[in-house]
């Protein structure tokens, strides 16, 4: 597959699961997800369940450490907002996150969830991880969690994160990670690339 066609394959798969997750991926999504992920119960509960259920992440950026009060973040492949929320509970109302997708589809869910939430204190906006929509040096700390393994240009989605950062700024990542060739028979696999 070209570039073309993965970047294709994952707008059709997020087109999809900002409808509805359940059978899409090959791990849990959803309510479930976020239990087995270790997710502080108090903010999971504090967001709308119609994020909650739409939950696609692999782990859990926080597990290295929570953003503090009056910190900027941003969220990289946000979603329909799960770890967006979870983030702007965090930095407070002194805080500011930016929630990042290049789905329409799942950015449309995320600022229904953000109404719902009534959270003040979000901006989501539409771009890749290779060239964020975030002013150079504004991030105390950026996440992502299942994205960045969907990047078309890795090189080019991590000097994105550099240039967000505040110098000294964080990264915290859960992902999913190839740790060998892609079989000759997945390589023109739709489901792999964009997964």
């Amino acid at each position: 597959m070209n570039v073309s066609e993965i970047t294709e394959a994952v707008r059709r798969r997020y087109q999809q699961a900002a409808v509805s997750p359940a059978g899409l991926f090959a791990y849990p999504v959803g309510r479930a997800s976020v239990a087995s992920l270790g997710y502080r119960p108090d903010l999971a509960a504090r967001i709308p369940a119609s994020v909650v259920d739409r939950f696609l992440g692999v782990g859990n950026p926080f597990s290295m450490g929570e953003p503090l009060p009056g910190w900027n973040v941003v969220d990289i492949g946000c979603g329909c907002g799960f770890d967006t929320q979870t983030a702007a509970y965090h930095v407070g109302p002194t805080g500011t996150v930016v929630g990042v997708d290049v789905s329409l589809e799942m950015l449309a869910a995320a600022r229904v969830g953000l109404l719902e939430s009534g959270l003040g204190n979000v901006d989501l906006r539409e771009g890749p991880a290779e060239k964020l929509p975030v002013d150079s040096g504004w991030a105390d700390l950026v996440i992502s969690n299942g994205v960045l393994n969907l990047a078309t240009c890795k090189p080019s989605a991590f000097a994105e994160i550099a240039r967000v950062l505040k110098p000294g700024g964080r990264l915290q990542a859960a992902d999913l990670i190839l740790v060998g060739e892609l079989p000759a028979d997945l390589l023109d696999d739709e489901f792999v690339w964009s997964n």
